[in-house]
């Protein structure tokens, strides 16, 4: 009798410890996807307001290199649109992250809101303009990183 309580004292202590390695693991596997998906989408988001005309191709092209699906087409017409008045008005605008948070995350998926300073100048201005912006950026991981399928801004 001794011995069989003994056993099942064993068996459902090896069980909770290994539930408890196994909540442990999800949580830091958790914290290390919100950790890398916050960090893409901080990156993202800056890439996405901040640009100058003196290499707008390339500005354009890192931010295409970091989204997949219908946002990539829709930057892709987008930035077609704008270039050439970028170039012209010899536009440049920095951007930097104010605060930035998750708001969902899981190994294949993301949501982060990003809220940038951002300051424009070009050559219609008389001085440059700062404002606030803030984005939401749905990410999905793929290929090894984690992309924007969707950029709205608030």
């Amino acid at each position: 009798m001794v011995a069989a309580l003994v056993l099942v004292v064993a068996v459902a202590g090896s069980v909770l410890a290994a539930l408890s390695v196994r909540s442990v693991s999800s949580s830091v596997g958790s914290s290390t996807v919100s950790t890398e998906a916050l960090a893409a989408g901080r990156q993202i988001a800056v890439d996405f307001a901040a640009y100058d005309y003196r290499h707008i191709a390339e500005d354009f092209k890192r931010v295409a290199d970091e989204s997949v699906g219908t946002f990539h087409q829709k930057f892709l017409t987008g930035s077609a649109g704008v270039h050439d008045l970028i170039v012209k008005a010899q536009s440049v605008s920095t951007a930097e992250v104010a605060s930035a948070g998750v708001v969902d995350a899981n190994p294949t998926r993301a949501t982060v809101v990003v809220a940038l300073n951002r300051t424009v100048d070009n050559t219609s201005l008389k001085k440059p303009q700062s404002d606030s912006l803030g984005v939401q950026i749905t990410l999905v991981h793929q290929r090894g990183r984690w992309l924007a399928s969707d950029v709205k801004l608030l």
